[in-house]
């Protein structure tokens, strides 16, 4: 009988090691960009049959874990990434035909939108006609009554067109009346309705109103909730096509059917990534009633499961170009009804009561912040409800005795820097704000603070893609993240920190799953302005695949 002393059983533990953890696949003449600090390059890596990785370094290194039913690839020199994670974005909204059927291009001019919104009410089938597209100062600007404009097209079907950031409507006779717009009354909580000198509503309104409005249009059905789903599988194939292996949605509307479509693509296995879902908190509805019906939602999961409803989307305020966000200092000049220091959505004691109640049932808390005084009140709100994987979006103005807050709180800021945020748009701002314009987005001063910053889309605001969101945030100069390493991380092991997986996914490591992708070429050879042009060539999800381009 044979017998293995000591040296001899030191001696085979790695092969006996090798052969219990053999590799179901092995990618190799690779640029394998790691984002761990103890490894950051590799030229191979071995998946196991679980979709963990089991090793990175060298071809001579990974080899050892192959044996003759591995799959080899040879990845011929290109670059590898850990999957892409978006922790913002609106993947069933953006994905689904129920936000209307009449899209509007937004840099078109008002002639032109009201020949398309023609067409479409022509042959418009359903109860309401609903757009989207429009930006709101052409509309403004062109000084006739928006809701005169619908009438002309008709005053029988109901018309509301959503604008560019969906943070105001445009709507005719019969859609204001269908709303309880149309009579004299208070603004809703969280929205605002545009008048006239006489009272009349103009036929614009503002943020929560125009949720107010889609609730009407939209009331649950058996045909939306199929909607829903089907919205839920065609985001799926827009995210692994553009490397996203980990998401969140950042705005569920559970009253509407959002969170019964995202569950049964789970239950029937159609998801492509990792997904955290935003439970969206309405403003109108009553606190005790909501916080209790959030919290009976609340659902976490194994780490197996790729669905977990886990997180709250708040908004505090509106935006800074339709003069809703809110500032500590007032506008230079706002829309005629609304506030001069802009909105709130939800003031800072029911702000802090909401994320009190929420943090405490377990839940992180997704808060929309533009404005420096909802920036402030989020933080507030944040510093009473105790620590947790909490994120300010957008945080688009921020007092400079904020800054260390995010840090000294374990705040996240969450940016989503966009095409829009160029010198233009800034001097765009600068008539409503002044020169606090110009100090609009402070990505780098909070970077250099020691925040953790993360990198996401909006989508469907922005574009999707995780490289255009790069190049945007590399191409803003001083305000812009420092260079390409920063920004990938933003984007995969600080947004899997943000959802709560940065154990197991976010980097490329022994032991974490194998998600990431395969680039048509190497982004830390380009300029950054080019980091854009660059494609997914193959994206694995736990060593699956879930997107091949056609030419690889």
């Amino acid at each position: 009988m044979f017998r293995c002393l000591p040296l001899c059983a030191a001696l085979l533990a790695p092969l006996a090691q090798a052969e219990e953890a053999a590799a179901s696949l092995l990618l190799h003449n690779a640029r394998i960009y790691t984002v761990d600090a103890d490894q950051p390059w590799a030229e191979a890596l071995a998946i196991g049959e679980e979709g963990e990785i089991l090793a990175v370094g060298s071809r001579a290194e990974v080899e050892e874990y192959a044996d003759d039913d591995t799959e080899l690839v040879d990845l011929g020199g290109r670059l590898v990434l850990p999957g892409f994670q978006d922790s913002h974005a609106h993947v069933l909204d953006a994905s689904s035909e129920a936000q209307g059927d009449c899209p509007l291009q937004s840099d078109d001019t008002l002639e032109q939108w009201l020949d398309e919104i023609g067409e479409c009410a022509d042959a418009a089938k359903g109860e309401w006609l609903l757009g989207s597209g429009f930006a709101l100062n052409t509309l403004l600007e062109a000084g006739a009554s928006p809701r005169a404009l619908l009438d002309e097209i008709s005053t029988d079907l109901p018309i509301a067109i959503m604008e560019e950031t969906s943070h105001s409507y445009w709507l005719n006779s019969k859609a204001l009346q269908l709303a309880g717009f149309d009579g004299e009354r208070d603004d809703p909580e969280g929205g605002v309705i545009l008048r006239d000198p006489q009272g009349k509503a103009t036929g614009v309104v503002l943020d929560n109103a125009g949720d107010l409005v889609m609730d009407k249009a939209l009331p649950p059905s058996k045909a939306l909730q199929q909607l829903y789903y089907q919205a839920v599988l065609d985001g799926q194939d827009e995210l692994a096509r553009n490397g996203i292996t980990s998401v969140a949605d950042a705005r569920v509307f559970w009253r509407r059917g959002h969170l019964e479509a995202w569950q049964k693509a789970a239950r029937e296995d159609r998801l492509k990534a990792r997904t955290s879902l935003g439970l969206w908190a309405y403003p109108q509805l009553d606190d005790g009633e909501q916080l209790a019906e959030l919290k009976s939602l609340y659902q976490p999961g194994d780490e197996d499961e790729l669905l977990h409803v886990t997180q709250i989307k708040l908004y505090v305020d509106g935006i800074v170009h339709n003069t809703t966000a809110r500032l500590r200092q007032p506008y230079q000049h706002s829309l005629a009804g609304v506030d001069p220091r802009g909105l709130y959505y939800f003031p800072p004691e029911r702000l802090k009561l909401y994320a009190r109640e929420l943090a405490a049932a377990g839940f992180d808390l997704h808060i929309h912040t533009i404005g420096d005084q909802a920036v402030r009140d989020a933080l507030d709100a944040i510093e009473q409800a105790g620590r947790g994987r909490h994120r300010l979006t957008h945080v688009e103005l921020v007092d400079q005795a904020d800054i260390p807050r995010f840090r000294q709180l374990g705040v996240i800021a969450d940016f989503q820097p966009s095409p829009y945020f160029t010198p233009s748009f800034l001097k765009d701002n600068q008539p409503l704000i002044g020169q606090r314009a110009y100090q609009m987005l402070p990505m780098r001063a909070l970077y250099d603070s020691g925040a953790r910053v993360t990198l996401s889309s909006d989508w469907d605001v922005n574009p999707l893609s995780p490289l255009g969101i790069m190049q945007n945030a590399l191409g803003l100069g001083s305000r812009g993240l420092p260079d390409l390493a920063a920004a990938i991380r933003a984007y995969t092991l600080d947004a899997a920190y943000t959802l709560r997986q940065e154990a197991r996914t976010g980097s490329l490591e022994v032991g974490k799953q194998a998600d990431l992708l395969v680039l048509d070429r190497d982004i830390f050879k380009l300029p950054p302005s080019q980091i854009g042009q660059a494609k997914v060539l193959w994206t694995l999800l736990g060593g699956e695949e879930v997107y091949r381009a056609a030419e690889f």
